[in-house]
């Protein structure tokens, strides 16, 4: 599965991790799961790295008013893939929740 194409993903890898085309695959594929909930969703950028035997993922995205930065550790590169995305969704739906409007005007007001 390939990213929308408005959709700029950069993957970069640092400190002991090599580079793995289903990696980049894999998570191309999570982040498309967000673009879902965000629809202005431009930029995403994955940094993966190994710190102290533990895999580390970290997500920074911007769609339009939103901007998410998450990070995750996990034993391998896939389960912290799954946890960063996870932790964006969430704050894209809380982000959502704050700016609907909770309280809509109703049109039959005397």
């Amino acid at each position: 599965m390939i990213a929308p194409s408005n959709l700029n993903v950069t993957v970069v890898f640092k400190a002991g991790v090599v580079s793995n085309d289903s990696i980049k695959e894999y998570a191309s594929k999570r982040v498309t799961k967000l673009s879902k909930h965000l629809h202005e969703m431009t930029n995403c950028h994955f940094t993966f790295m190994n710190e102290r035997n533990e895999s580390v993922a970290q997500l920074h995205i911007v769609a339009g008013d939103f901007e998410a930065k998450a990070e995750a550790r996990g034993d391998n590169l896939f389960a912290a893939i799954d946890e960063v995305t996870d932790k964006a969704l969430h704050q894209s739906r809380k982000h959502k929740e704050k700016i609907r409007d909770h309280h809509p005007e109703e049109t039959n007001k005397p």
